[in-house]
């Protein structure tokens, strides 16, 4: 991994506003271009806004022109973009665009309670190479399966983004946050970057918003509430450092090479 400047982005997304939801990521691209990003996340189904069951009825091709435009937003440019919409086969997905082109998708694996059903849940962990770093995606609730984290660590990944659509906000929204997301982090040498969808989506339902960080130690390095963007640097020398397997303390101990893979059957049960 290579130093990295990511925006998180809580982005006031109204369910079936494609055009709209676009009009506004643009926007914000600009402003976490201007400011020297390397990438900038969106929350879950951004493009679409996020509603059940209503959302499964705003599937996209993966030629509709807002997809395009999203990657032609990346041609000539160093910026790569993490966004959320419903693909035709009613996978929630989060998408990587870079270099003119959409790099990478994740399908959320994990449906939530109101999405089973509705949409279809995917059945991969891929790692998405923006080329400054080794990306892994979980989406909203999926936050809570360190399964999925300790996946994607295996695998290689140096940060996991995590995009919500959740209606929790303020202090209660980072009060969560802050009990399990240090542990995704901290337990599998990996950054964590999550970001939440802000305001009325227009059906209903209003999101919280907010945005947080955290470095490879489980250490919070950055957090926003409602609307606010959040601008964080990450440096891999300690996670370079730490997997190398140089420290001198438990503290900075690598877990993952610590494993016992063949003790742990039951999980897969």
């Amino acid at each position: 991994m290579e130093p990295l400047r990511i925006t998180m982005v809580p982005l006031h997304s109204r369910v079936g506003d494609i055009e709209g939801n676009l009009a506004k990521m643009l926007s914000r691209c600009d402003e976490a271009e201007g400011n020297g990003a390397d990438l900038v996340c969106f929350p879950e189904l951004s493009l679409t806004g996020y509603a059940m069951p209503s959302s499964r009825d705003l599937a996209m091709s993966e030629d509709h022109p807002a997809l395009a435009s999203i990657s032609e937003r990346t041609e000539g440019s160093e910026l790569s973009i993490c966004f959320g919409y419903v693909d035709a086969e009613g996978h929630i997905v989060q998408a990587v665009a870079s270099k003119g082109r959409i790099i990478g998708r994740y399908r959320k694996t994990h449906l939530g309670e109101r999405e089973q059903g509705v949409m279809t849940p995917g059945d991969s962990f891929p790692i998405i190479d923006i080329g400054k770093a080794k990306v892994g995606i979980s989406i909203c609730w999926e936050a809570h399966f360190p399964e999925i984290a300790g996946t994607y660590a295996l695998e290689g990944a140096d940060m996991i983004l995590m995009p919500f659509a959740s209606g929790l906000g303020g202090e209660r929204r980072q009060s969560s946050w802050d009990r399990f997301l240090p542990a995704r982090a901290y337990d599998n040498t990996v950054f964590v970057a999550a970001v939440n969808a802000f305001g009325d989506t227009g059906a209903g339902t209003m999101m919280g918003g907010g945005a947080a960080a955290y470095n490879v130690r489980g250490e919070r390095i950055g957090h926003t509430y409602g609307s606010q963007a959040l601008t964080v640097d990450l440096d891999p020398e300690q996670m370079d450092r730490i997997r190398a397997g140089h420290y001198e303390s438990m503290r900075d101990v690598y877990f993952i090479d610590k494993r016992r893979p063949g003790l742990y059957g039951r999980i897969t049960e």
